[in-house]
């Protein structure tokens, strides 16, 4: 069966939240960038590697591979060539999990974790794959079951905190590995850039240049994506109102979440989108 194939710069700069695709990519991203989900690359064959975070890390194919996209990321030379799986997964959900062996928080600091190769994973995916294009929402959450699961056996296998490595030099990409993590771990908090560029002891002008160049957003912008994925896990998962929905997503007021909402999700309102995904919610 075909599966949805979507550019891999179009989806990570301009999408955001749940995906599964499957894809063949050719070249590599032309700078680095950052989106605020974690990562799942599964490559049928052959390898490529990463500039993830300042350092170069392989990424092998057969494995079940995740990282955060906050932290500055772009394929080098000559970037994936190949047939594999992607799969993006909103932070907030991703957190809810509660994954064992601290493994949030590792993904948060920059550590790229791999499982050991099994068949099963290509099987299961493609499988995802066709779920996640499903109407049937039972079909949907038994995906999403399974996902959790995978994770749990990835986090309770890997139970060892990264290595520490000596990250290469670049303008803004280190620093902005140290930025993304901070804006990860305090988004639900009342926030400034003058906060944000402090805690990294930057100029405030400074960090929204670099941050602009490398990640092709804004600061502002990339703490509001996170505050989105965030409501939208509460909006599935919760009955909580609206208004609640929104200042436990770091909004200060409703029109800002309002507002930040309609612009992240083509257009809906809060209830609309939990009606959709939860159709048998009542109005």
């Amino acid at each position: 069966m075909p599966r949805a194939s979507i550019p891999t710069e179009t989806h990570h700069e301009n999408e955001m939240g749940f995906r599964v695709w499957q894809q063949r990519h050719t070249g590599m991203m032309s700078r680095p960038h950052t989106h605020p989900d974690i990562e799942v690359n599964y490559l049928f064959e052959g390898s490529f590697a990463y500039l993830h975070g300042g350092t170069v890390v392989p990424i092998e194919a057969g494995r079940f591979t995740v990282l955060w996209g906050g932290i500055p990321h772009q394929t080098v030379s000559p970037g994936i060539v190949g047939e594999g799986i992607w799969i993006t997964l909103p932070l907030a959900w991703f957190l809810q999990w509660q994954l064992p062996n601290a493994l949030g928080e590792r993904l948060l600091t920059g550590e790229i974790v791999s499982g050991s190769p099994d068949a099963a994973d290509r099987v299961a995916m493609e499988r995802w794959c066709d779920d996640a294009m499903s109407a049937n929402a039972a079909q949907r959450r038994a995906m999403l079951l399974e996902m959790e699961a995978r994770f749990h056996r990835l986090a309770l296998a890997a139970p060892r905190p990264p290595r520490r490595r000596e990250p290469n030099t670049g303008e803004g990409v280190t620093q902005l590995a140290g930025v993304t993590r901070f804006i990860a771990q305090h988004y639900r908090e009342p926030l400034t850039v003058q906060a944000i560029a402090d805690d990294a002891g930057l100029h405030p002008k400074y960090l929204m240049r670099v941050f602009k160049k490398q990640c092709g957003t804004s600061v502002w912008e990339y703490l509001t994506r996170l505050r989105v994925s965030h409501a939208q896990r509460l909006l599935v998962t919760t009955d909580l109102k609206v208004l609640d929905v929104a200042m436990e997503s770091g909004f200060s007021s409703v029109a800002p979440f309002y507002a930040a909402f309609a612009e992240h999700t083509r257009g809906l309102r809060p209830l609309d989108y939990r009606r959709q995904h939860r159709p048998q919610h009542p109005s």
